[in-house]
């Protein structure tokens, strides 16, 4: 192969493609021990907005009402983790914008599965 011009102007733009692809792609994040996965998280983030969504309704009637502090620490205990815990795997998530669009994006396919249910009844 003879090294025209041609050729060394290609061989420039594949390695620059080459350069900017390995450039742009991260190592997926770590996920220390003390936060929860993205499939234990899901869950939690779900029944977080069925409370908040809950709560919201309960302010328009004034009987029976509960707090989103009544509603997570209930939501806490049954899926066996700790304000602390649910708090530094949001923080963690946060920080990763990938990781949380994936997470999101499972807890409104949840959301929306769980609503397609109730309008079946």
């Amino acid at each position: 192969m003879k090294l025209n011009s041609e050729n060394i102007f290609l061989i420039g733009c594949l390695h620059a493609v080459l350069l900017l692809s390995i450039s742009c792609s991260k190592k997926p994040a770590d996920i220390p021990k003390n936060i929860l996965s993205k499939t234990e998280l899901v869950p939690v983030l779900v029944d977080i907005h069925l409370a908040q969504a809950a709560t919201g309704v309960n302010q328009l009637n004034d009987s029976a009402r509960y707090g989103m502090k009544e509603y997570s620490g209930y939501i806490f205990k049954i899926h066996g983790i700790t304000k602390e815990k649910y708090d530094s795997s949001l923080a963690f998530y946060s920080r990763h914008p990938e990781l949380i669009d994936e997470i999101y994006q499972e807890v409104i396919n949840e959301l929306s599965r769980k609503q397609s249910e109730e309008e079946r009844k």
